[in-house]
């Protein structure tokens, strides 16, 4: 028996747990400190752009927070 669970809720735990700062959420979408904005299209699958580029659609949140954890720290080290 599949369980009903909001989506945008589980995202901004994750994000939380995984210490990626949301700066502002507008309903299923989630702008970042680092540049990035996170889009919940439904269950499982995740749109990660940066400056209005579309970088990825992702289908794991463990992958794409991964994804911006290391593409953060190269970006804004430098």
């Amino acid at each position: 028996m599949e369980t009903n669970y909001d989506e945008t809720e589980f995202v901004a735990y994750a994000l939380g747990q995984m210490d990626l700062k949301i700066l502002e959420r507008n309903g299923n979408i989630f702008e970042l400190e680092n540049g990035f904005t996170l889009e919940v299209e439904r269950k499982d699958l995740y749109k990660l752009s940066s400056e209005g580029w579309v970088i990825s659609p992702f289908d794991d949140i463990g992958h794409l927070i991964d994804f911006v954890k290391k593409n953060a720290k190269s970006t804004y080290e430098g």
